[in-house]
């Protein structure tokens, strides 16, 4: 009897697809091999990566190339949402230590080589305030620390915005007319790619890598 019994038909329906899923590093696309849905895939990654005119290759390296950013990364981002990057958002607990003076006074520390990679930025810079990395400020500090903060990266950062997470991201970027699709995050560490993944951004670059 044992031999009649069928083990398959008491498997979950899910059991199958779960044991043929894919291994970590599998891209999610068709087996290579000489089926119709592989070489429609190698088709359509050619055509996406072919070679563009010497016009739009230079355009693309220059801006590429202003955002700290590689060729590839800019490529990237554009084929997957149809979006130029032109700003970059970055947790100011990433950029500075913020504290008071001895007369109370807010004064902004740039972090260590972080000044000099945000003088060669040529987009839309952005910070993102965490609340509780900044000391307790009152009404009139607030409407004057961006102009505080502009003294330390020599006027490069176009606003600030106050929170912790993807909704603050998002209602910064759109008080300021940028849609999120436009804007990737710099950040370090899995903590700020979460954030990026919640804001919704297309990417996100490790601040060791901007502008190496």
């Amino acid at each position: 009897m044992g031999d009649r019994f069928d083990r398959l038909g008491v498997r979950h329906a899910n059991v199958e697809a779960l044991l043929r899923r894919p291994g970590i590093g599998h891209n999610n696309g068709p087996v290579f091999d000489m089926s119709w849905g592989a070489w429609v895939w190698r088709r359509a990654a050619a055509k996406a990566w072919k070679t563009p005119s010497p016009e739009v290759a230079k355009m693309r390296l220059k801006r590429a190339e202003r955002l700290g950013l590689t060729y590839k990364e800019l490529t990237s981002v554009l084929m997957n949402t149809g979006s130029n990057l032109g700003a970059a958002v970055m947790p100011l607990s990433l950029a500075a230590r913020v504290r008071r003076g001895p007369k109370g006074e807010i004064i902004v520390e740039p972090r260590n080589s972080i000044a000099a990679l945000v003088g060669k930025f040529g987009g839309r810079l952005f910070l993102l305030g965490d609340i509780d990395a900044v000391p307790a400020l009152t009404d009139a500090e607030r409407a004057e620390f961006l102009a505080v903060l502009n003294r330390a990266f020599d006027g490069k950062v176009e606003a600030i915005g106050w929170g912790h997470d993807g909704a603050a991201v998002r209602t910064m970027l759109k008080s300021n007319a940028v849609p999120h699709q436009e804007a990737f995050l710099v950040g370090a560490g899995v903590g700020h790619q979460v954030l990026g993944d919640e804001a919704g951004l297309p990417f996100v670059k490790d601040i060791d890598s901007w502008f190496a």
